[in-house]
């Protein structure tokens, strides 16, 4: 289990960027944390990532302190961040160098099929498209099977066919071994197309709104009523987040 206790973090220019975060994700549960501008969203992803470190506050994987970059988390970020030198296989492989050469390349190549990218290991990432990119960088951060996977708006930077192929192929990838996901975005639809919580921040310092449950059954249907009243809902909560004279929630709410 994810946990994330009290968690603050300001910056050495005084700024505050998050707030009395608080939130409890069952193992493979899929979080996405929306928002608005100064929220914190980015901020709080690599709290939890062991990347940067909270002021006050922490984050436990199975009540283990994350103090740095954990084997069991991975991390997806907007922009894919191949290593251009390095062949496809190569980047996939790069975070598990320490395993034989035959095993690593077993592993490189069924993650590779996992993603959709079968034959394309000795490929150079110059000759992948944005979605095929990111899609190396998807089986790079899987294939080291992460109890906790990051993604930090993996799918902004792509056109929109491309985000909602991608976005259904990752609800696919997670069914298979069901992961931890923690997901920030902030596209309303991709929220609810992948998550079972959505995690609303209210901005200046970040800190929780609301959290909303998306009962929804998978695969998600755009096209469902149900799921357009639940979009609805969390545009009305987004819309809520920015209104400065109201609290967000208890740590005890959010961790519920």
């Amino acid at each position: 289990m994810l946990t994330i206790t009290a968690l603050d973090k300001t910056y050495a220019n005084g700024t505050q960027a998050l707030h009395g975060i608080g939130l409890g994700v069952a193992d493979g549960e899929i979080v996405a944390v929306v928002g608005g501008s100064g929220c914190g969203k980015s901020t709080l992803l690599r709290l939890i990532a062991g990347l940067d470190a909270p002021t006050h506050g922490s984050v436990q994987v199975d009540g283990v302190a994350v103090a740095g970059p954990h084997p069991a988390i991975g991390v997806v970020f907007q922009e894919p961040r191949l290593f251009p030198w390095l062949s496809v296989g190569d980047n996939v492989g790069f975070g598990i160098r320490h395993l034989a050469r035959p095993e690593r390349t077993k592993l490189i190549e069924a993650e590779l099929a996992r993603v959709g990218l079968a034959g394309l290991a000795r490929r150079l990432p110059r000759e992948l498209s944005g979605g095929m990119a990111q899609r190396v960088a998807l089986a790079r951060a899987l294939v080291a099977s992460p109890r906790v996977l990051l993604l930090d708006e993996p799918f902004s930077a792509l056109d929109a066919l491309t985000r909602a192929t991608l976005q259904d192929h990752l609800a696919r990838l997670w069914s298979d071994g069901r992961p931890t996901l923690v997901l920030v975005t902030h596209d309303i639809e991709e929220a609810l197309v992948l998550a079972d919580r959505v995690i609303v921040l209210r901005p200046r310092p970040g800190r929780i709104d609301a959290v909303i449950a998306v009962d929804l059954a998978r695969p998600r249907d755009r096209d469902a009523p149900a799921f357009e009243r639940a979009k609805r809902q969390l545009r009305h909560a987004l819309d809520a987040s920015l209104d400065e004279g109201a609290p967000g929630i208890s740590l005890a709410e959010a961790a519920e």
